[in-house]
């Protein structure tokens, strides 16, 4: 469930999208590291864009989905899936690029910085390049006190309908096929509603 709400982020997986389809001169025939790979989408793309390899490098379990990812959209020859974490991982050569949604909510969220740093530093070559490479986060103060605020959430049915919605907008969109995911999300989805 956590993945599916980072890909639903319309703004952050068009921006990533955009960053990489929209530069695909950039990774035509490089090898690109994706680090905290999730389900692998940002390596999907890398491979779109034209990578020759793409190491995705995920440190939870949640490297299978992105290895079932990569063989239902027929990208299984260039991308590499390895579980574990970027500091006990060898990738066989140097990358021209790192590609990672290091940051969570609140930009920190997610603690991977040091874990960026470390595949900068290790692994990434003298003349590479990261995507992205810089952030900014803004702050204002605001507050909420409808103490009459009550959360309410779709049934486990309306759930497993929106995630077939969602299946082929981004086929749509963005050209990846997340089938391979639905029955890992629906049991996710039901253990949630249990």
């Amino acid at each position: 469930l956590h993945q599916k709400d980072m890909l639903e982020d319309k703004a952050r997986m068009d921006a990533y999208f955009s960053a990489i389809r929209g530069n695909a001169a950039n990774f035509e025939g490089k090898v690109v590291l994706d680090l905290g790979c999730g389900t692998g989408v940002l390596a999907l793309f890398a491979a779109q864009a034209g990578a020759r390899k793409v190491y995705a490098v995920e440190a939870t379990s949640v490297a299978k989905h992105a290895q079932k990812m990569a063989v239902s959209n027929g990208l299984s020859g260039v991308v590499t899936v390895i579980e574990g974490t970027i500091e006990e991982v060898d990738l066989p050569e140097q990358v021209d690029i790192i590609v990672s949604e290091w940051m969570g909510h609140f930009l920190l969220r997610e603690s991977m910085i040091d874990s960026l740093l470390f595949a900068r530093d290790k692994f990434l070559k003298s003349d590479g390049a990261m995507y992205p490479s810089s952030a900014r986060m803004f702050l204002a103060p605001a507050s909420y006190t409808d103490d009459e605020l009550e959360m309410k959430g779709p049934s486990f049915e309306q759930k497993v309908e929106d995630w077939n919605d969602f299946v082929a907008e981004w086929m749509d969109a963005h050209g990846l096929d997340l089938s391979s995911l639905s029955g890992t999300y629906a049991k996710k989805a039901r253990e949630a509603y249990l």
